[in-house]
């Protein structure tokens, strides 16, 4: 599958994404490369749920729209209630 492609369904489940969870996380596209997804999320998060769980929720969001496999490769806090998540993507189903 195409760059491009990868990142319209990218984009589009983060809206998804932010629709339901906003305003306690919300997720921002940073970049698509390769195999590869980075996403920015901000928030107050839910921390008795934690706050990985939020970063997984995006994966079933793309899942929804596209067989898309992919698992979460490292996150990293950036700021105060701001993580960087790299994701790399397993499989693409056609």
């Amino acid at each position: 599958m195409r760059e491009e492609a990868l990142k319209e369904i990218f984009l589009r489940a983060v809206d998804s994404y932010n629709r339901y969870r906003k305003p306690e996380a919300e997720a921002s596209l940073v970049k698509v490369r390769g195999n590869e997804l980075v996403v920015d999320f901000e928030g107050s998060f839910c921390w008795t749920c934690g706050v990985y769980d939020f970063f997984e929720d995006l994966i079933y969001e793309v899942k929804n729209l596209h067989q898309v496999e992919m698992k979460v490769l490292s996150y990293k806090p950036i700021g105060f209630e701001k993580y960087r998540v790299r994701y790399v993507i397993d499989c693409i189903q056609p």
